[in-house]
């Protein structure tokens, strides 16, 4: 007996539009019905452009009608929205980050414990096809023990934080409006997947408001961060400054060799491998892609999928995921893990960098009762 598809909903538009390749390459298990956006004309074209049967008037509705639903909406919302679905047994896939305050993130973690549904965060750089290679290198052991890493997001975006008619937007104030690191998870997620680790301790500082002053965020702030297993990982944001993006860089350094992604347009991604690479010369990665790139990641060619075809993955391993009744890979923890650092960089860069313990949201009390037992464990 053939199993009904899942219906899908999309909350958010603009951004949603990312995730129909992947619904598309899944058609078989999924299918696309409803979508909300808070602005009519967005849902309406929406629908139009991808043959959505359902627009719906707020997002109630758009539960009514899906078992699985796509958070494509501003950050702030993305807790609320997932805790909704939840609490009704919908399956949620969110966008980045998970939550923007703490109290956020353990409520997330309560509803998720209390539901019959899944959560996945729909971190999408860590699909990106230099990563898929560098992770797949770094979990056979290529680079040796990894003991320090480097991401970057850069990327310079005044103009979204106003309409053109001048009305502030959600980014003027969750995104500049905040001081610290306030967008981590694209340049954090995939480090943490690479060293199979957590940080547990944050700080981080800035360099003033030079571009913008107007704005609480800095120009650019960098945040270190230890993990448990006592590696050293560094992260650079900047929204602001007068200069061409880049956002999607990284570096690691382990003890049997590095990686370094291409920094400009001109330049491209290397790895020099101890006692495999000629002595202090650097290799391109693509050598090495088709032995290490997973068979799966090479079905879907790159153009039908935005982000560098990084978007058609987290929908498809999520659908994957609830078939199979396994974990996502990254789940409410692993999502937590990449979205808690960037929260508590605010204390620090508030205390002039002061170091700053960053919590195990698997330890958090949200949905565990007041009297933990075998019927409610911890985690």
């Amino acid at each position: 007996m053939t199993e009904p598809r899942l219906r899908v909903g999309i909350a958010g538009a603009v951004r949603g539009g990312g995730f129909i390749a992947g619904l598309r390459a899944e058609h078989e298990r999924a299918e696309l019905v409803a979508v909300y956006d808070p602005i009519p004309e967005a849902g309406q074209a929406f629908a139009a452009a991808n043959e959505v049967e359902h627009v719906c008037a707020n997002f109630d509705e758009l539960l009514d009608r899906v078992d699985l639903v796509i958070l494509c909406s501003p950050q702030q919302h993305h807790t609320p929205q997932a805790i909704a679905a939840l609490g009704r047994g919908i399956h949620v896939l969110s966008e980045v980050p998970a939550a923007v305050s703490l109290e956020q993130a353990s409520a997330l973690v309560g509803a998720v414990r209390h539901s019959t549904a899944q959560y996945m965060m729909s971190e999408n750089y860590g699909y990106l096809r230099e990563n898929l290679v560098v992770r797949e290198m770094v979990r056979e052991g290529a680079f040796g023990d990894l003991y320090y890493g480097e991401g970057e997001y850069l990327h310079e975006m005044k103009t979204w934080h106003v309409t053109p008619s001048g009305d502030k937007t959600w980014r003027h104030y969750w995104q500049v409006g905040r001081d610290g690191v306030t967008y981590p998870t694209h340049s954090l997620g995939p480090l943490l997947q690479w060293f199979d680790d957590r940080v547990v301790s944050v700080s981080c500082v800035g360099t003033g408001r030079h571009t913008d002053p107007e704005h609480e965020l800095q120009d650019t702030t960098i945040l270190l961060a230890r993990t448990v297993k006592g590696r050293l990982l560094k992260l650079r944001f900047d929204l602001l400054s007068n200069r061409p993006e880049l956002y999607a860089y990284y570096s690691i350094q382990g003890t049997e060799g590095a990686y370094e992604a291409a920094r400009t347009i001109d330049s491209s991604p290397v790895v020099y491998l101890n006692g495999r690479s000629e002595y202090g010369v650097w290799e391109p990665l693509e050598k090495f892609a088709d032995l290490y790139l997973p068979m799966r990641y090479k079905q879907q060619p790159a153009a039908e999928g935005g982000h560098w075809g990084s978007d058609v993955w987290p929908i498809r391993d999520f659908i994957e995921s609830i078939v199979t009744g396994r974990t996502p890979e990254i789940d409410v923890y692993a999502a937590l893990d990449m979205t808690l650092p960037g929260l508590l960089s605010e204390y620090s860069i508030a205390q002039g960098g002061a170091w700053i313990h960053v919590p195990n949201p698997r330890f958090f009390t949200g949905g565990i009762g007041v009297d933990p037992s075998r019927e409610a464990p911890l985690a």
